[in-house]
Order: structure tokens, then C-alpha cells, then sequence
């Protein structure tokens, strides 16, 4: 591998590399291009195979200055790459869709990267693992120290491939549409509709024990994927500098919220771990902090406009008496995504105090109603 500060800053152009359509979209820029094969999750490699020409949409990761793909033995695709057929290799992400006055003039938001070159296995076995566990780290950082390595079996009949970045160019799109002149005056909704790949809930395996929740790369890439994806959101506490309350899913300690909803609290006790992770999926989560320690927890049901649902509120026992569950509540209604809902709820047995404090009162009795499913058993 080539030692990054060895890394030309721009990929020579090539006839084949040379931007003729909007070329001010376009970059050699290999920080760019890298970017972009990382970000991705998927690629399509075309190559001739017996004469015809052939497109695969397969995993990739890239380690350095290299693109690892793989496949079986006797997939055709990978088999003439490793001949060292001419092939392309691209990649696209989708930032939105580009709606304009005319039909003409819509478009696509992108960032795309496309490489050439030819290919080789890769045959040292070192090298193989090492791209596999890339390959499955791609797919979640710290996946690959959570599932079985490959064993030799199933390196021997991998087919492991490497792809040389040497020649290819990037290309982007932002912004909104670029209407004609005449055309502006036309009453027509013209902007942009952005759009990202974003995770549902984790399915577990029907054969999974009950108790298991998602493992923690497996929560970490839900959460990169998250629909709560917002602006990075963190306070600290003014007297206690050590203290904070962040949204950054990366740093939840699911084990201890799970413990105390299922063992402590009495809103959600005997809560199933995986019904408690699908939860906080589909939720925008509060961490609250002490150092690396989590000490509390709070999320927030929304639709980031009228409505929103405060629930799962608590700190540690250790740490009560302190005023940080008052904080903590503080820092979740003034998050600026949330600072303009129209309508809160909450449900308390015991907290009507804390929460008055903020505006809250009970609520007439007649103005809502409640659905609880059935338990089995009930």
C-alpha cells in the first residue's frame, strides 16, 4: 500500500479522463475521488466477457491505492478482470433530485467517480484476509472483530481482486435547477429534493436468541444511516465542565439503557432488548455524559414540526439529586431541530414537578386517548 503522504494530490489526465460535457463538474482530485469510493456501498464494473460487454454491481472498499472487490470462483465478470481484460469501474451517490421549471432543465444532484484500468487477483493470503475483513468493515466499521474470520476453505474458493487507482476523474452536481431566462416566470414549484440512503429498523435473525441486540458496529452504521442524521448537537455543563449532553448515537451505551428501562424503571420494565433498539432507531436520542461514562438518557419522538414525544428520561442513581435530569430535559428542548414543535407529550408518575417547570401541565383527561396493544397472555 502507498504511504498516503506518497499520494499524488491529482490522477494524471487521460484521453479517457478528460471532462468534455460540463467539465467544470469534474475533478482529478484524488482526496475527492477517495471520498467518494468510500462513502459508497456499491459499484458496477463493466468488461468485455466472450465478446459481449457485461456490467456487475458489486461490493467494493478501497485500502489505499487500491479497490478490492470479490466474488465466486466462477463468477465471469471478476474472472476476465483477473485476465487483465480493459474495464471501468464507477460509482454513484445520489444527493437529490433537481426539479425545474421546464423539463429540459431537470436534474440530479451527484458525486460520481469512475476509474479504468485492469485488474489482478490477488493471491497472497495475507493480502486476501486482510481485503475481506475491508470488505465487511466497509459494510460496518468493527465488523469484522465481531464475526467469524474466513477460514481457509472459503479463502480458496474466493476470488479476491484488486483494482490499481491510476486513471479516473470524479464528477459533481449541487445546487438548484438552472432554469432558462424565460422560463423563471413560469408558476411552477422549482428547487431541489434532497435525498440520502438512510437505515430502517435492524431485523434480527428469526434464529437469533431474543435477548441479543444489534451489536455495537451494527449501531453504528444504523446510525450513520439514521433519519435523525442532523447537525452534530452537544452541550456542556457550565458547572461541571466534565458533564455533557450529546446526540451522537456513535457514543450510546446501549447495554446500560437497556438494563435500566428493562430493571429499573417503571414505564418500560422487562422491555425486550431488540424492541428497545428499534425504538431508539426510529428516535432521536440524548446522551447525557460524564467524561466517557454515560450517566443518563432521553429521546424524542417527532415529525419535526408539530408534534413531538419525550420518553425513556433518567439518570443513574448515583448521579441524581445534582440537577442533571433538570439539564438534561433543558438541552433536549432547545435543540434547534426541535425548538419550534407546535405540541409536546410526555408521560410521569412521579416528575410533574421538573417538568412544570418547563411549560408542561396535565393534561385534561378527555382531550387524548390511548391504545395499548395486547400482550400475549394478557
Amino acid at each position: 500500500m502507498t504511504d498516503a503522504a506518497l499520494q499524488p494530490a491529482s490522477l494524471a489526465v487521460t484521453p479517457r479522463t478528460t471532462l468534455k460535457r460540463h467539465p467544470e463538474r469534474g475533478s482529478h482530485e484524488r482526496a475527492l475521488i477517495d471520498a467518494i469510493l468510500d462513502e459508497a456501498l456499491l459499484c458496477h464494473v463493466a468488461v468485455n466477457v466472450d465478446g459481449a460487454p457485461r456490467v456487475l454491481p458489486t461490493a467494493h472498499v478501497r485500502v489505499g491505492d487500491h479497490v478490492y472487490l470479490h466474488g465466486a470462483r466462477a463468477n465471469r465478470v471478476l474472472g476476465a478482470l483477473t485476465s487483465g481484460a480493459p474495464a471501468c469501474l464507477t460509482v454513484t451517490l445520489l444527493d437529490g433530485l433537481v426539479f425545474a421549471r421546464s423539463a429540459f432543465s431537470h436534474s440530479m444532484n451527484f458525486r460520481s467517480a469512475v476509474l479504468y484500468g485492469a485488474a489482478s487477483e490477488v493471491t497472497d493470503l495475507e493480502e486476501k484476509h486482510a481485503a475481506l475483513c475491508a470488505l465487511v468493515d466497509h459494510m460496518a466499521q468493527g465488523r469484522s472483530l465481531e464475526a467469524r474470520a474466513p477460514n481457509e476453505d472459503e479463502l480458496r474458493t474466493t476470488l479476491v481482486v484488486k483494482w490499481p487507482i491510476v486513471e479516473g476523474s470524479a464528477k459533481l452536481r449541487s445546487g438548484p435547477p438552472l432554469d432558462r431566462e424565460p422560463d423563471l416566470e413560469r408558476d411552477c414549484w422549482a428547487g431541489v429534493l434532497a435525498v440520502r440512503l438512510q437505515a430502517l429498523a435492524p431485523e434480527a435473525d428469526p434464529r437469533l436468541v431474543p435477548s441479543r441486540a444489534p451489536s455495537p458496529a451494527v449501531g453504528a452504521r444504523a446510525a450513520l444511516l439514521s433519519p435523525f442524521r442532523l447537525a452534530p448537537y452537544e452541550r456542556v455543563h457550565e458547572r461541571e465542565p466534565e458533564v455533557c449532553v450529546s446526540c451522537d448515537p456513535g457514543r450510546v451505551d446501549f447495554a446500560f439503557v437497556h438494563r435500566f428501562l428493562a430493571e429499573e424503571s417503571y414505564w418500560a420494565r422487562g422491555v425486550d432488548a431488540q424492541l428497545q433498539a428499534r425504538s431508539m432507531q426510529q428516535s432521536l436520542g440524548f446522551g447525557l455524559y460524564r467524561g466517557a461514562e454515560q450517566i443518563g438518557f432521553a429521546r424524542v419522538v417527532t415529525d419535526f414540526g408539530r408534534f413531538a414525544y419525550l420518553g425513556d428520561v433518567f439518570v443513574a442513581e448515583g448521579e441524581r439529586g445534582r440537577g442533571l435530569g433538570t439539564w438534561l430535559v433543558q438541552c433536549v428542548l432547545e435543540h434547534p431541530a426541535l425548538a419550534g414543535i407546535e405540541r409536546w407529550l410526555l408521560g410521569t408518575a412521579e416528575a410533574h414537578g421538573l417538568y412544570e417547570r418547563f411549560g408542561f401541565v396535565t393534561a385534561p383527561a378527555q382531550h387524548y386517548m390511548v391504545r395499548r396493544a395486547e400482550k400475549a397472555g394478557a
